[in-house]
């Protein structure tokens, strides 16, 4: 017991040795309060082995704690890995829904500059940046087609020319041709 007593003793003499050397090594202040935190939490554990052998719960507590790091551990893990798992399909889905509507312009004859799809939770953002300008009545027709053939919200569909990609999605913005050939081409 007195040998026990002794250990503790020279245990928490060693932690506040460790303790002061670790907060004179932080490179800046305003860490010190986290580092203190987590330093009185190891020490309230260092307090309270002694109990803990006495009461002979010391490795019950050590292993149901090492258990309960393992679980959760395990769980961030898999919370992470369906995450990764959730962008990589969104981006696949993104790739895929690309090329197909690049199918199904060029079947119509329409001259692609750029495709992007942005795929957000339930919202899927289409930008179409084509090479040619097209009338009116050509881009209602596209964008009918877009929402019919592969669901996408109209509000959520812009159309422009190479000439002027000043297009943000959600801005309704009117086509108005101007002597140098260019316009805004969003529709909505």
């Amino acid at each position: 017991m007195k040998e026990e007593l002794y250990l503790w003793i020279r245990n928490l003499a060693v932690f506040y040795i460790f303790f002061t050397a670790v907060l004179n090594l932080i490179p800046d202040r305003q860490y010190e309060k986290y580092v203190r935190f987590f330093m009185g939490l190891l020490l309230i554990f260092m307090m309270s082995t002694p109990m803990f052998s006495i009461l002979g719960k010391g490795p019950e507590l050590t292993e149901s704690f090492l258990n309960n790091f393992s679980e959760e551990n395990k769980e961030k893990e898999l919370r992470e890995f369906q995450n990764l798992q959730k962008v990589y399909l969104e981006k696949g889905c993104e790739l895929e829904l690309e090329q197909k509507i690049r199918e199904t312009l060029e079947k119509r004859g329409i001259e692609i500059y750029k495709i992007k799809v942005n795929i957000e939770g339930e919202e899927t953002q289409v930008k179409l940046t084509l090479k040619t300008e097209i009338s009116q009545k050509e881009r209602k027709e596209l964008k009918d087609a877009l929402v019919e053939e592969w669901g996408l919200k109209e509000n959520r569909i812009c159309i422009q020319t190479v000439r002027n990609e000043s297009c943000k999605v959600g801005n309704p913005v009117a086509h108005r041709s101007t002597s140098g050939g260019g316009g805004d081409a969003c529709i909505q």
